[in-house]
């Protein structure tokens, strides 16, 4: 019970590493917030959570958007009364060559993978500084570090993520916020 009574959001929490996060924050007593842009698939995770014994609520949010994601902190605060842990987990890919990439793949792909990290880490972020306290784990990639054919803008967005990570980290140590990030 490690995570005993602390209340957590998960981002990109319907399935795969995501749903995992929350599950396992949940069997170590947290309460979880499941966000994703699927809201059926979170319900199914909020049951898991749920038959565990801990408070959980799943949240349709489009971590692209400010106003989704500002609406998500809102719910939470108001439903939970406070964030103790964000998990930036929500990404996207899609593999094609550079020369092929039509601008709406870029901005899919960089919206969710790094700007929905941003806007999920400030509207949190602004709380926990309230606060005076919280953990914040971005998840990011080994590509963050190496290109690989066919993942310009998922290579370029982790990487982004690994500096986020990095000037957050420096920028709320005062107010005792954790940044770090996992590479996956």
């Amino acid at each position: 019970m490690r995570l005993n009574d602390n209340i957590a959001i998960v981002t990109g929490a319907a399935q795969g590493i995501g749903r995992a996060v929350a599950v396992t924050f949940a069997r170590e007593g947290a309460d979880v917030i499941v966000s994703d842009i699927n809201l059926e698939l979170a319900e199914k995770v909020v049951d898991e959570i749920r038959a565990l014994g801990r408070r959980a609520q799943a949240i349709k949010a489009d971590v692209s958007k400010s106003s989704k994601v500002n609406q998500m902190v809102e719910q939470a605060v108001n439903n939970f009364g406070r964030i103790d842990i964000l998990v930036n987990n929500a990404g996207v890919n899609k593999l094609l060559p550079s020369d092929d990439l039509a601008e709406s793949d870029w901005d899919w792909v960089t919206g969710i993978n790094i700007k929905g990290q941003f806007l999920c880490s400030q509207a949190v972020g602004r709380q926990m500084i309230k606060q005076k306290q919280g953990k914040i784990v971005n998840i990011a990639s080994m590509a963050g570090h190496y290109g690989r054919p066919g993942g310009l803008p998922y290579c370029v967005s982790k990487g982004g993520v690994l500096q986020l990570t990095r000037t957050l980290a420096v920028e709320w140590a005062e107010h005792n916020i954790n940044v770090r990030g996992s590479q996956l």
